[in-house]
């Protein structure tokens, strides 16, 4: 539950700064659209992230198609990871092999320095 809520908060504050963060949305206006998935490895919860020309939508649920993917290998690991904006967490997990990348990792990178620019 504590994941699912930490990826709708997530949405909602990169549409909050698509609007009023001036950096950010130039940021995310250089991409026509990428969909980016935030999911644990069993399917049971993620979040669809959209960008298209400067905006942001999203979609709960982890089985929309996307164009990169960040899995976590379960909710607990995920929030937790997530919720210390720690890089060097997000590299131990990864070295754990409790997330890993899926699809095109140039646009999951994009993604984590947006988030940067917002948090």
């Amino acid at each position: 539950m504590r994941f699912t809520s930490l990826l709708f908060i997530l949405s909602q504050i990169l549409k909050w700064a698509s609007k009023f963060k001036p950096a950010y949305r130039s940021y995310i206006g250089s991409i026509h659209q990428v969909k980016i998935m935030i999911k644990t490895a069993d399917g049971k919860r993620g979040r669809l992230f959209i960008f298209n020309e400067g905006t942001v939508s999203s979609k709960s649920g982890a089985n929309h198609p996307y164009d990169a993917a960040i899995v976590w290998s379960d909710a607990s690991t995920g929030f937790k990871v997530m919720a210390s904006k720690s890089d060097e967490e997000q590299f131990k997990a990864a070295a754990a092999g409790k997330m890993k990348l899926d699809g095109m990792a140039f646009f999951a990178q994009w993604f984590n320095d947006g988030v940067k620019l917002v948090m």
